[in-house]
């Protein structure tokens, strides 16, 4: 196959209203990690789903809380919940999950993320309706509890694309989100599970999926993310970003993807990057990210813009304490 062939994946999609009896259609892999307080309301929206041929794996990543009491007592049949021990790495505990998984289609879910009652019901239709697609995806957005305010994935929140996404994602056009997912079983022949050797592997496991197979894009928003400081403290950021760049750049040389849209995307990230640490008033990280999206593009203007708006947020933050000392002095002369 040539590098820029896709596969072609069967058409295996049953209708949505097959007898419970049946082997599961989707099986649902949701790790998770102390969540005792959280997984009971993402159970509830997979229990509510509409597309009732379903299996919830639960594999357990060494909780020390009452997390299985409350799996347990819901008395749920299709659920089942798998102890790993503290592993600690998400790929290993996600291909858990996918050695015990029955489907013919495989979903992924964070146990404190909700899905729209309807997500499993559309996605089995989308893939039903595009049988050379391997994968679907849907839109969604970030939410805090007590914050009416959400960060939509999409700016559009209705309508489809079917293709190739692979590019896109260099592009940062496409959400990175397994919990938006729903693939064929049988790409895992081609593709393989998620990468065990790092921290964050969704990403590498969703460019993998789509360097080999078409999608099919919902932009309904049907994923809830929930946003906590268990999920979004600042050493997860960072490491994200940091995570993000070093994923960019493992692509260097890589046929399918052009030098220049790779510079681009490294660019970038390292601009957002160094506008993250302004929000978080670390100035000299800042502007140490805006030097490196300079190596990256030397001719640009924009890092030479961001380096100027931190060395006046660095000066605004000095020139009070400057003042204020410069007061003390005279007050000690006088």
């Amino acid at each position: 196959m040539k590098a820029n062939e896709h596969h072609t994946a069967a058409s295996i999609v049953a209708d949505p209203h097959q007898p419970q009896s049946a082997a599961p259609l989707v099986s649902i892999i949701m790790p998770t990690y102390n969540r005792a307080h959280l997984v009971l309301e993402t159970i509830r929206s997979i229990q509510n789903q509409t597309y009732s041929s379903w299996e919830l794996i639960i594999v357990d990543d060494g909780s020390d809380d009452n997390t299985e009491a409350v799996v347990v007592s819901l008395e749920d049949e299709r659920i089942s919940f798998h102890k790993a021990g503290r592993v600690n790495r998400n790929g290993a505990i996600k291909n858990t999950g996918l050695q015990k998984a029955r489907g013919a289609l495989i979903a992924f879910i964070d146990s404190d993320d909700l899905w729209h009652e309807r997500k499993l019901e559309k996605q089995v239709a989308a893939l039903q309706a595009h049988p050379s697609a391997g994968f679907s995806l849907v839109g969604g957005y970030n939410f805090e509890e007590g914050n009416p305010l959400h960060e939509y994935f999409y700016p559009q929140r209705e309508g489809e694309m079917f293709g190739s996404i692979f590019l896109a994602l260099f592009r940062a056009e496409i959400a990175v989100f397994v919990q938006a997912l729903l693939l064929r079983r049988e790409c895992l022949d081609i593709t393989g599970g998620f990468p065990e050797e790092t921290v964050f592997s969704d990403p590498d496991f969703i460019i993998n999926l789509s360097r080999h197979f078409p999608c099919i894009l919902l932009y309904e928003p049907m994923l809830y993310r929930r946003i906590h400081k268990g999920n979004h403290s600042h050493s997860t950021w960072v490491k994200g970003y940091e995570k993000g760049i070093a994923l960019l750049q493992s692509y260097r040389g890589d046929p399918m993807v052009p030098r220049e849209l790779l510079r681009t995307a490294v660019f970038k990230t390292y601009i957002h990057f160094g506008e993250k640490h302004l929000r978080y008033n670390e100035r000299t990280k800042a502007l140490h990210k805006f030097f490196r999206a300079w190596l990256m593009r030397p001719g640009s203007i924009v890092p030479l813009k961001k380096t100027c708006r931190a060395f006046l947020s660095l000066m605004n933050y000095f020139e009070p304490r400057r003042h204020k000392e410069h007061k003390g002095a005279r007050r000690k002369t006088i």
